[in-house]
């Protein structure tokens, strides 16, 4: 059987053992770090088998050989591989209470392995439980500092939930204690957020301009932050437009307030700015052509309507990961696919 997965994968090119390592880990990013899989060994067969059966999402099957493994005649090195992906493999399924059961095991037997840590604290931040999983990727850091930045951004999420929980002196510790290499987004939008919550509106509104023009592709929550803490008219969203750039969400919201106004000329040039940088977004060509034939320009509708057609025809996602392409309509800091950070933009492909 693995000789033919060997001829299948070749040998120069990706070896099966390269293979199985991406497959064995959460982190593909941090795959060199992984010794070597003995593709000979009887017990890797099997663990490949459960990691290969685990990738086509049939679980029950997967977790029927894991589970069948006797770790007590198992190398460390097999060990490590049966505990961890015993976890991945419980995880996919559901089964929490498993999976950090298993990772538990790691630790007491390998207490020195990063990776035991690392998927123990995505269980509890999964599970709601931040301070847990902050301490978790503390201890993944000692061992290994590739962690560094889930270890920042989950500090980052802790601190947005204090805030949501009135902790605000707790919020302030955090981020006063975080040494940031470069400028994120998300540490911005938690920022914002604070200084509204403890009544600084000038702090709040500066520091939520200086994440949307970081990152304008994330401005749709640094606008709903404003939103909820000033609230958003018109002349605002002129001002935010004017400092922070014409962004998608923020163009999306002025031309609302400008046909609510009854400015609709002033729409019609705005939106055909828009559409210069963000053509097959449907909202835009559906209002573009609406305004265009309530304000008597039927030839202009004519002549902007069949390039248009096909991309209203066509239904997508709000977001898209720029990383592993995942599409959703929910926004989050984190893609819920390839769990990288930030990576989730405004989709805008036709």
């Amino acid at each position: 059987m693995f000789s033919r997965l060997k001829r299948f994968f070749g040998r120069e090119n990706s070896t099966v053992e390269s293979y199985l390592k991406k497959l064995s880990v959460n982190r593909h990013d941090l795959i060199r770090t992984v010794s070597d899989v003995d593709i000979d060994s009887p017990v890797s067969a099997y663990i490949t088998l459960a990691i290969l059966l685990k990738e086509k999402g049939e679980y029950y099957k997967s977790l029927k050989i894991l589970e069948s493994l006797d770790s007590n005649n198992l190398t460390p090195q097999e060990k490590r591989l049966l505990y961890l992906n015993l976890a991945l493999v419980y995880r996919s399924a559901g089964f929490l209470d498993r999976a950090e059961e298993a990772l538990r095991k790691g630790i007491e037997e390998f207490p020195s392995e990063s990776f035991f840590y690392y998927e123990l604290a995505q269980i509890k931040r999964i599970s709601g439980k931040l301070e847990e999983a902050v301490e978790l990727l503390e201890r993944a850091v000692e061992l290994k500092e590739e962690f560094l930045d889930d270890l920042i951004y989950t500090k980052l999420y802790l601190a947005d939930s204090y805030i949501n929980e009135g902790r605000t002196d707790k919020a302030f510790r955090i981020l006063r204690k975080l040494h940031l290499k470069f400028p994120i987004p998300l540490f911005y939008y938690v920022l914002s957020k604070l200084y509204y919550s403890v009544g600084e509106i000038e702090k709040g509104f500066k520091n939520a301009i200086l994440g949307m023009r970081l990152s304008p592709e994330h401005s749709a929550p640094f606008l709903q932050v404003i939103e909820e803490n000033e609230g958003i008219t018109l002349e605002k969203l002129k001002e935010i437009t004017s400092t922070a750039g014409l962004t998608l969400p923020a163009g999306k919201r002025l031309v609302e307030e400008l046909i609510k106004e009854g400015m609709k000329d002033e729409a019609i040039e705005l939106l055909e700015e828009l559409l210069s940088k963000y053509f097959s977004y449907a909202y835009f060509q559906e209002t573009y052509l609406k305004l265009l034939w309530e304000t008597g320009k039927r030839k202009k509708v004519a002549q902007t309507i069949e390039k248009f057609l096909e991309d209203l025809k066509k239904k997508q996602k709000a977001y898209k990961c720029r990383n592993c392409g995942y599409r959703t309509d929910t926004f989050n800091w984190m893609c819920p696919r390839c769990k990288s950070w930030e990576t989730l933009e405004i989709n805008c492909e036709p």
